[in-house]
C-alpha cells in the first residue's frame, strides 16, 4: 500500500509531446514503418517490435512453426499456452487449449516470465496482438520492460505485483471474482481506480462505437505512458537516452552490426548500447544527419577491423563508386565515417549488409558459390552464342537474297550474340549498382603500368582476331570487328558481368589500394581462358584436331594471362573502358605484327 501510495499516478490530460509525457517521464515509445506494417517500440528495447492488428488470429500449426522470436498475445495464437525455447516462440494465452478458469491471464504469465530473468537481448523479436484490452497492453508493457521487473530501485514491484494479479483475476474471471486476488480492501479499491483510468479511453471509445475505427498503436501507447508514470519511480529515467534502431544484422559468434539514431555522440552513448545489447555488438553505425554517420567497432575482438568495413562500404555506395578524392568511407581501424563533403547514399539496411559481408567474405564456401554461380550464367551466354554462331543466317532472316562474305560469318554472328545476351544480362544485375561492374568513367592513372603486358600479349600473336578472308573482302568491316566487336563483347562478359557478380562478396583492388590479384580477377581471367578454348574448338571445322593440337594450349595461356592483367587494369580504373582499350591494343598489335593471316 506504502509503495502504490507514493506512486507518481498522474493519468489525465498527460501530455503526448515526444519528449516528456508528464511529470517529467521521457516519452519511450514510438510507432515505425517496418515494411508495409507498422510497429510499436520501445526506445529502450529498439528490437522488440510489436504488431497490433484487429481479428489477428494463425493456426496452431503456423504458431508453431513461426519464425523464431516470436511472441503470440491473448488469442493470436489459436492453440494452448506454451514455451518453445529452442525454436525462441512463445504463446502467452489462456483461450484455447487451457481451463481457462484454472489458467493464469496473459498479463500474469508475461510477468512470471519476466521476474523467472527472461532476457530478450539476444535477437530481434515480434510480438504480435489482434486488441489491446488491458491485459493485453500490460503484458506489452512487462515484456518492453523486462529488464526493469527484477530491479527493486527502478520500478514500484509492489504496485506492478498487485496490479498484474487484480487484472488477470478479472480478465480471467469476471469483475464480480476480484476478491479471489486477495488484495486488501482498501488495496483493492485503489487499484480499481487505477484500472478504470487506465480502462477510461477504452470504454468511452466502445461505448461511442469507435472502437473499431482506433488506431490500436497510438492507443496503446497513451496507456503504456500511463503505466510508466505508475510503475516507474521518479528520476529513474533523468537519464534517459532515446536511441532508434534503423537496422539491425547477425553477425558471427554471437555478434550484431546496428544502425542507431539519437542527439548523443558516439562516445556519450557507448553506455548506453552497451545497456541495450550487452556484448553483442560487433560495429554501429551512429546516424548524424540524413545522410552522416559514424562508424564505431565496439567489439575490439572482431575477426577484421573497420579498414575491411570501408573497403566494403567504398565500394558499395553510390555517392563513392571508388573515385580518387576525400567523398570515400574512412577513419581508423576502431572508429570512422561516412563521406565528408556529401554524405552516403546507402540505406541504413545496406551498411549493415556491408558489415556483414566483410565477415561472410571470408568464408571459402561462399566464394565458391559466387564463382560457380558466375560461371554457370557465362557459360549460358557463350553456349547460345555459339548456337547463334553456328546457325547464323543473316540473309534468310533479313529477307535478302544474299549478303557479303562478312555479314555471314559465324565469328560475326558469334560475337554479336555475345555481346547483346550480355548486354541483356547486365541490364537485369547492374541496374542498381553500374560501378561494380565497371560502368563508369575511369580513374586513377596507375592501371597505365600494364600497357606493356597487352602489348606482348599481342606481339605472341595468339589474340582472338578476325581471318584474313574479313580483311580481304571488306577492311572497314574487318578492323572495326577486330577492334570493337570482339574485344568490346569479350570485356563485357567477363571483366564486367562475370567479375562484377564475384565482386558482391571478394576484396578487390582500387585506384589507391595495393596490387594484388584478386579473387574476381582469377576466377574472371580462367573463365576467359576457358572460353576461348572452348570456342576455339567448337566453332573449329575440326573439333577434334583443335584439341590434339598444342597451339590450342598456347591460347588458352595467353588469354590467361591476358585476363589477368585486364582484370587488375578494371579493378584499377574502376572501369571497363581501360580493358576494353588495352584489348584492342593487344589485336591491333598482332595484327601488324603478323597480319591478318598471322
Amino acid at each position: 500500500m506504502e509503495d502504490i501510495d507514493r506512486s507518481p499516478f498522474v493519468l489525465e490530460n498527460a501530455p503526448l509531446k515526444q519528449d516528456v509525457t508528464g511529470n517529467g517521464f521521457p516519452d519511450r515509445y514510438t510507432i515505425k514503418e517496418v515494411g508495409t506494417d507498422r510497429a510499436l517500440t520501445c526506445l529502450e528495447t529498439p528490437n522488440l517490435q510489436v504488431f497490433i492488428k484487429a481479428g489477428l488470429t494463425v493456426t496452431a500449426s503456423a504458431a508453431r512453426k513461426a519464425p523464431p522470436g516470436t511472441i503470440f498475445l491473448d488469442g493470436v495464437a489459436q492453440t494452448e499456452p506454451f514455451l518453445d525455447h529452442e525454436k525462441k516462440i512463445y504463446n502467452l494465452d489462456h483461450h484455447e487449449g487451457c481451463v481457462r478458469t484454472f489458467t493464469l491471464a496473459t498479463c500474469e504469465q508475461a510477468l512470471i516470465m519476466c521476474v523467472k530473468g527472461l532476457d530478450l537481448r539476444d535477437r530481434e523479436w515480434k510480438i504480435f496482438a489482434n486488441e489491446p484490452d488491458l491485459d493485453t497492453i500490460l503484458s506489452i508493457w512487462l515484456i518492453l520492460n523486462h529488464q526493469r521487473i527484477n530491479n527493486r530501485e527502478a520500478i514500484h514491484r509492489r504496485s506492478l505485483f498487485a496490479l498484474v494479479r487484480l487484472e488477470g483475476v478479472i480478465d480471467a474471471l469476471g469483475l464480480e471474482m476480484r476478491e479471489l486476488s486477495g488484495l486488501p480492501v482498501d488495496l483493492l479499491q485503489k487499484l480499481m481506480r487505477v484500472i478504470d483510468r487506465l480502462r477510461m479511453e477504452e470504454l468511452e471509445l466502445k461505448k461511442s462505437g469507435e472502437w473499431p475505427k482506433t488506431d490500436f498503436l497510438d492507443y496503446t501507447i497513451r496507456v503504456l505512458r500511463k503505466l510508466d508514470q505508475f510503475l516507474i519511480k521518479l528520476g529513474e529515467l533523468d537519464d534517459f537516452k532515446g536511441v532508434e534502431e534503423l537496422a539491425r544484422i547477425e553477425l558471427t559468434n554471437n555478434r550484431i552490426a546496428v544502425v542507431v539514431a539519437s542527439d548523443l555522440g558516439i562516445y556519450e552513448l557507448e553506455p548506453h548500447l552497451s545497456k541495450l545489447y550487452g556484448n553483442r555488438l560487433g560495429w554501429v553505425a551512429l546516424r548524424r544527419g540524413e545522410n552522416d554517420y559514424t562508424l564505431r567497432q565496439m567489439d575490439l575482438f572482431m575477426p577484421v577491423n573497420l579498414e575491411d568495413v570501408y573497403q566494403r562500404l567504398n565500394f558499395m555506395d553510390p555517392a563513392v563508386k571508388g573515385r580518387m578524392n576525400v567523398s570515400r568511407w574512412g577513419g581508423s581501424g576502431d572508429i570512422g565515417g561516412s563521406p565528408r563533403d556529401r554524405g552516403t547514399r546507402l540505406l541504413p539496411g545496406e551498411i549493415v549488409s556491408a558489415c556483414r559481408d566483410v565477415i561472410e567474405k571470408r568464408s571459402d564456401i561462399r566464394h565458391v558459390k559466387r564463382f560457380l554461380t558466375s560461371a554457370a550464367f557465362s557459360m549460358l551466354i557463350v553456349i547460345a552464342a555459339i548456337a547463334t554462331g553456328q546457325n547464323w543466317e543473316p540473309a534468310r532472316w533479313l529477307g535478302r537474297k544474299a549478303l557479303g562474305e562478312v555479314a555471314r560469318s559465324p565469328i560475326l554472328g558469334f560475337h554479336t550474340a555475345l555481346l547483346v545476351f550480355t548486354l541483356i544480362m547486365l541490364g537485369v544485375v547492374a541496374l542498381r549498382r553500374p560501378w561494380q561492374f565497371g560502368i563508369m568513367l575511369p580513374t586513377g592513372r596507375d592501371w597505365w603500368r600494364l600497357f606493356p603486358v597487352a602489348v606482348i600479349c599481342g606481339f605472341t600473336g595468339d589474340m582472338r582476331i578476325p581471318g584474313e578472308i574479313f580483311f580481304t573482302a571488306d577492311p572497314v568491316a574487318a578492323w572495326t570487328i577486330a577492334l570493337v566487336l570482339i574485344p568490346l563483347s569479350l570485356e563485357l562478359l567477363f571483366r564486367s558481368l562475370v567479375h562484377g557478380m564475384m565482386a558482391q562478396l571478394a576484396s578487390i583492388q582500387d585506384c589507391e589500394s595495393r596490387w594484388f590479384f584478386s579473387g574476381p580477377t582469377i576466377g574472371s581471367a580462367l573463365l576467359y581462358a576457358a572460353t576461348i578454348g572452348f570456342q576455339m574448338t567448337m566453332m573449329s571445322d575440326n573439333p577434334i584436331g583443335i584439341l590434339t593440337n598444342g597451339i590450342l594450349i598456347k591460347y588458352i595461356a595467353v588469354a590467361a594471362i591476358f585476363g589477368m592483367a585486364a582484370g587488375m587494369i578494371r579493378e584499377r580504373s574502376h572501369s571497363i573502358l581501360p580493358a576494353w582499350l588495352f584489348h584492342a591494343v593487344a589485336v591491333a598489335t598482332s595484327l601488324f605484327a603478323f597480319g591478318p593471316g598471322g
